[in-house]
């Protein structure tokens, strides 16, 4: 019959049934530097190519959007020069509106109001209209 030995004793000389492995330090610190910039190299890889790929469709858009910017400002400094049209246009356009959709009062009244505002947006500050200082 074979000896069981149950105790847990190696007196036999027998190795013991699990061990360590042996890793040599330094090729698992080559090992993991090496990983870790081909990693960073993907991502930096990735990063580039998608701030390329975003810059490249926002680089028109902002120049259309420049050059609609500029034409707005003339456009602004052009508009003390129509201002009886935008007046009136903004006047009959809201009071218009308003007043299919409630009556003729309310459409009257937010019609002047607009007209007022347009005003105000066009030549400055309305309340200089109204009020009249005394010198």
């Amino acid at each position: 019959m074979t000896s069981d030995n149950s105790s847990g004793d190696d007196s036999s000389g027998d190795k013991p049934k699990f061990e360590f492995p042996k890793v040599d330090l330094r090729s698992s610190i080559k090992m993991g530097v090496k990983k870790t910039n081909d990693l960073l190299a993907t991502l930096e890889e990735t990063n580039v190519q998608t701030s390329s790929m975003v810059s490249s469709r926002l680089r028109p858009l902002l120049t259309q959007m420049y050059a609609l910017s500029q034409k707005g400002v003339v456009m602004y400094e052009l508009r003390k020069y129509y201002g009886p049209q935008i007046i009136g246009v903004t006047a009959l356009t809201v009071g218009g509106l308003v007043a299919a959709r409630r009556g003729k009062v309310p459409g009257l009244f937010s019609g002047g109001v607009s007209g007022v505002g347009a005003y105000g947006f066009t030549y400055g500050n309305p309340s200089d209209f109204f009020i009249t200082e005394k010198k």
